[in-house]
């Protein structure tokens, strides 16, 4: 098994390149057959993905955050490479996913060398691949904010910052939402389309969400006062935010989001903007290694 790790070292606010040398030494220590190449600026990490699957690497192991997820996961989409995560950025949401631990770079390097692999559903927008999540509306300009103001902090804290920063000035536009054919038109206060429970650090946005089950998990979350949404955001934390009667959970093959407006989107926290969106899945169309899942 030939792998190639793909490092953002601007990862945590410039903190995942102290993890290299653990993760160089663990691996070799492993007998794992690896090359290290190391991005240097937004889309090094799509290029350098593509460019290691045609070499005939079998997995590309994205260390970074769920951003640098993203960018890997474009670079080999189609191409027969595996995908692999050892966690240093600020979210790691994807990595749950895979059972790899965050925090632990040694653990994270044992699961790469075992190289077991498991099939995952390759969801897309428009014309980009996302591994875990889509979201339109207040969660993307939170992302939005986040990415530019808060990541420094860290994990969850970094998304509850930028919702204290967001939730006042944001107003919601006009959708039409059509899923599998079924339509709703609104003024949401969020569409989240997801293959996997949490995102944000850990808010568990569609907690029955699975990669591999061949659906999107769908949250449409309608326009609430601030004060009920900051007396509830806490259920968002833990996923029980599900029987409030603002909240409509249901899965779908495909998702089709229509806006009034230019809206800002992220996909797996990395931030676009377009006013429609076009999701889209192929069951089991791309490898992953993981650990305990």
């Amino acid at each position: 098994m030939r792998v190639v790790v793909v490092l953002n070292p601007n990862a945590r606010h410039g903190r995942a390149g102290e993890d290299e040398a653990e993760a160089v030494r663990t691996l070799q220590g492993l007998g794992v057959d690896f090359d290290l190449v190391k991005t240097s600026r937004p889309g090094d990490a799509v290029s350098m993905a593509r460019r290691a699957a045609e070499q005939g690497y079998d997995v590309v192991c994205a260390m970074g955050g769920d951003g640098t997820v993203n960018e890997v996961i474009n670079g080999i989409a189609g191409t027969g490479a595996a995908l692999a995560v050892i966690p240093a950025g600020t979210g790691n949401d994807f990595a749950n996913a895979l059972g790899v631990p965050k925090g632990d770079v040694a653990a994270a390097c044992r699961i790469l060398s075992r190289g077991t692999r498991r099939p995952m559903d390759l969801c897309r927008v428009n014309n980009r691949y996302f591994a875990s999540s889509f979201g339109a509306g207040f969660d993307a300009r939170v992302t939005k904010a986040a990415n530019e103001r808060f990541k420094r902090l860290g994990g969850i804290w970094t998304y509850i910052f930028a919702v204290m920063s967001v939730i006042w000035s944001f107003r919601p536009g006009r959708m039409r939402i059509v899923a599998d054919g079924r339509e709703i038109s609104k003024s949401p206060l969020l569409v989240a389309v997801t293959n996997w429970k949490s995102y944000g650090g850990g808010m568990y946005i569609c907690p029955g969400a699975e990669i591999d089950d061949g659906l999107f998990d769908v949250c449409i979350v309608d326009n609430i006062p601030i004060l009920k949404f900051l007396y509830c955001f806490p259920r968002v934390i833990r996923g029980t935010h599900t029987t409030m009667p603002e909240v409509e959970i249901f899965r779908a093959r495909s998702v089709h989001i229509s806006c009034s407006r230019v809206e800002t989107y992220h996909v797996d926290g990395e931030v676009f903007e377009a006013d429609e969106m076009e999701l889209t899945l192929v069951p089991g169309g791309i490898d992953v290694v993981v650990g305990e899942v």
